[in-house]
């Protein structure tokens, strides 16, 4: 069955080629080449025999009808042997058939055969081939060949007595040239099989081209998915980013109100610091108020006159002044303050 589709999808496609360009066809199949000597029939004189290899025929030499001389006859091994008929020695008829037709076309023309020509089918060797395709009429154009199997009879019958049987009649020359014809039961049968192979071939092509079309766009459709993953993921990473980065900013933002609220209130723990440095150690505070930059600072000290000029030193305080009057105590010696500033530098 493969071996025939093969056959039959490359007799298709040597079918679309123009006739120039179609080489020798049959003829340049490895084939023993016998074309009889004389009209077909009973007058029949003789074959000539050639040897064809690789698309060139070598002469073997020309035999007689009769068995004299037959054992010289060349009978290569392996290698098929083919009847070479002129293309007046071959009848021919265009047929126009429904298009319908061409699916069972070789059971069509067997059935109408003796309707379309003087002969049956079994009386003849025959083949066709498709002309033309009218698609939009429904309608077939069918080139059909044949020979009377009687034409034919005395070559094969004294080519049978020595061992051999062609199994196809090659067309020489004429319209037909190139073309054959089966002359074995085996070949019938395989060229009538190739028939139902038509629509099934067909149908695979149909799926063939079908999945031609279809699959880049498949495969485009699973690159576009496997992209639109990608961003889906790049994008929920992208909206947790700006999740984050906006937390950021508000609590950098709330830092820096908070920083700004220190500022403008000022600092206690650093006042604080600052005034430990700079007090001596017979100064004691008992009370220190820190209201918007406003240091108020109550205390004992055993100079209190002095701690005006330490605060001013120290560049952590301004404007510092007495805010009451200093009282003197006689046990222990020292005096009382309250003391104003400005802090910050």
């Amino acid at each position: 069955m493969v071996r025939e589709f093969f056959e039959w999808w490359l007799g298709q496609l040597a079918s679309l080629l123009p006739e120039a360009w179609r080489g020798a066809g049959p003829k340049a199949d490895d084939a023993l080449v016998i074309a009889p000597i004389g009209p077909l029939g009973q007058s029949i004189d003789g074959f000539a025999v050639s040897l064809r290899r690789n698309g060139t025929e070598i002469p073997q030499g020309r035999f007689g009808i009769e068995a004299a001389g037959w054992g010289e006859v060349p009978r290569p091994a392996g290698t098929p042997a083919v009847l070479r008929l002129s293309g007046g020695e071959v009848l021919s008829k265009t047929l126009t058939l429904p298009l319908a037709a061409e699916r069972e076309l070789d059971q069509v023309l067997a059935f109408e055969m003796d309707r379309e020509t003087p002969f049956k089918a079994e009386e003849l060797y025959w083949n066709r081939r498709i002309e033309a395709r009218d698609r939009q009429n429904g309608r077939l154009s069918v080139r059909l060949l044949l020979i009377p199997k009687t034409s034919l009879a005395p070559l094969l019958a004294a080519l049978e007595r020595v061992g051999i049987a062609p199994a196809r009649a090659e067309i020489a020359d004429g319209p037909d040239r190139d073309h054959a014809l089966p002359l074995s039961v085996e070949a019938r049968r395989r060229r009538m099989a190739r028939g139902p192979l038509i629509w099934p071939t067909a149908a695979c092509c149909a799926a063939l081209a079908a999945a031609a079309i279809i699959v880049p766009f498949v495969r485009q459709g699973i690159a576009m998915a496997a992209v639109d993953r990608q961003i889906a993921t790049a994008r929920s990473a992208a909206a947790e980013a700006d999740t984050l980065r906006r937390e950021i900013e508000h609590l950098s933002a709330n830092a820096d109100l908070v920083d700004s609220e220190r500022d403008k209130a000022g600092r206690p723990l650093e006042a604080l610091a600052a005034l430990t440095r700079i007090l001596p150690d017979d100064t004691f505070l008992t009370e220190m108020i820190l209201r918007q930059h406003k240091l108020t600072l109550t205390g004992r000290s055993g100079a209190a006159a002095r701690l005006i000029g330490a605060l001013s030193a120290g560049g952590e305080f301004r404007n510092p002044a007495f805010a009451a009057p200093v009282t003197r105590l006689d046990t222990p010696r020292s005096e009382l303050f309250t003391i104003t500033a400005e802090a910050g530098p």
